[in-house]
Parts: C-alpha cells; structure tokens; sequence
C-alpha cells in the first residue's frame, strides 16, 4: 500500500515533465556545473550537514540551499559507502534526470536508485513506498536516503530528503548485510543543519522534520551492502 499516492504521483508527472524540457536546460545546466565547480562552500570528504549553509552552488532554476536536499542526501550517502561523488556531479545528473521541473519542487524521491544500482553490487538497493515497511527497511539495511514529510498536518512544511546510517553501538559502520543486532544507532545527516544520533527507528521518527511525531515516511531506499 503505497502511503502518499498523490505526492508519488505529483513527482512522477513532474520528473517527467523535466525529462521533456531537458532540451531547454541544457545551456542552464552547463552554466551551473560551472559554478558548482567553482564554489568552495564544501571540504572533501566530510559530510554535508548544513544545506541552507551551502552558498555558490546552484540546482536547476534555483539554489542549492533551497531545493538541492535529495542531491545532498545522495552525496552522504556515497560518502558513507566509501565511493565518495562531487556534489557538481551529482547535481548535474539530477538535473537531467531526477529534478521535478528543474528542481522547482526538489527531487523526486526515487531519483538516486539509478546511479545506486548501477554502481553498487546486484540487489543491494531496495526501494519502498510503503510506511508499513519502512522500519523494516532501514533495519535491514547499511545507509537509507529516506524522504519524510516534515509535518504530517501541515503539507505547506514540504518534503525533505536525508541520508541516514545505521551503525552499531560502538560506532563501527562493518555491521553485517541484512544484519539486525541490537544497540544499533541511526545517524541522520543533513537534519536541522547538524548530524543527529538516534537510538532507535522510533526515537529518529520522532524528531525528525518538525518533531513531536509529526514527520511522516513517504519513501525510503535502502542500501544493504558495499560496492562489489
């Protein structure tokens, strides 16, 4: 049972629309992959978690800081699996294929599944649209990128995309594919413009986007191994 229908759809349609107009982009795009390359908002190899603290960088019509949470997702998340990606490159590949009408709307939930299959081993990415699964996914998996409703009541609070590590209670990342130990951690990057650690699924749920339990799953990819 898929959980929001209408905004999976709204993403679709919208995906679409940009993988029409990519014709009208093309110079855009260039141009922006100049400036991404340019600015220097980012140290190598750390994890972005600030994106409205990221300056210079550009996605689509608009800034990065603003729209730019899936790509910034995607980036920790390859960082995590030790093949790190330049954030212009992953940029530049949503804008081809991933923005929702050149990222007017962010991402759709859906867009990195591509590059993760393509660069990781065969069947280690999950996706799911379910939040009857959802905790079923993370627990089983290396690194989730998990696109959450902030507010549940409140649709004008938007979307917001985060890549999140499940790490065992010593902070070693080598836990086992597919592994479900207890004393497992989950930490979220990119959320509220700092790294948080949770000690439980319920525990992240409950304070991720506006807290109190008002956030609410809409998608989740989960990685469950390392690169072949």
């Amino acid at each position: 049972m898929v959980s929001h229908p209408f905004i999976l759809f709204f993403y679709y349609l919208t995906e679409k629309i940009n993988r029409i107009l990519y014709i009208f982009h093309k110079n855009i795009i260039r141009k922006n992959y100049e400036e991404n390359c340019s600015a220097e908002s980012l140290s190598e190899n750390v994890f972005l978690e600030d994106q409205s603290g990221v300056s210079g960088m550009y996605y689509g019509s608009g800034d990065f800081s603003r729209s730019g949470c899936a790509a910034a997702a995607l980036y920790n998340t390859l960082l995590s699996l030790g093949i790190p990606m330049p954030l212009p490159d992953i940029i530049r590949l949503f804008e081809k294929n991933g923005a929702s009408v050149f990222a007017t709307f962010g991402t759709a939930p859906w867009a990195s599944v591509t590059l993760l299959r393509k660069t990781l081993t065969a069947g280690s990415v999950s996706k799911c649209a379910d939040r009857r699964r959802f905790k079923d996914l993370a627990e089983s998996s290396r690194v989730i990128i998990y696109t959450i409703m902030n507010n549940r009541r409140k649709i004008t609070r938007m979307l917001h995309t985060i890549c999140v590590e499940r790490v065992s209670s010593d902070g070693h990342d080598n836990l086992l594919p597919g592994s479900r130990p207890t004393g497992c951690r989950y930490i979220v990057h990119n959320s509220h413009g700092r790294a948080e650690t949770y000690s439980s699924y319920e525990d992240m749920m409950y304070s991720l986007g506006d807290g109190g339990g008002k956030a609410d799953g809409v998608y989740m990819v989960g990685i469950r191994k390392a690169r072949s």
